[in-house]
């Protein structure tokens, strides 16, 4: 099988069950992060109702945020 993409392939056919997800609020939006330490997380995906939040770049998925 021969794969063609844009993103490495470390990306592409990474494992995310190895890296359990935390559901955290920031500034009262809901949503999912990894941990990388105690106090940087990114952000892999909102869970919030509200457009807005999903408009606002200091929540973009892939982001890396200090709690």
């Amino acid at each position: 099988m021969i794969y063609y993409a844009v993103v490495p392939m470390e990306l592409a056919f990474f494992d995310e069950s190895q890296t359990p997800l935390e559901e955290v609020e920031v500034e009262g939006v809901p949503m999912l992060v990894r941990k990388h330490n105690e106090q940087e997380k990114t952000i892999v995906r909102l869970l919030s109702a509200d457009p807005a939040h999903y408009l606002d770049p200091r929540f973009q998925p892939g982001l890396r945020i200090s709690l």
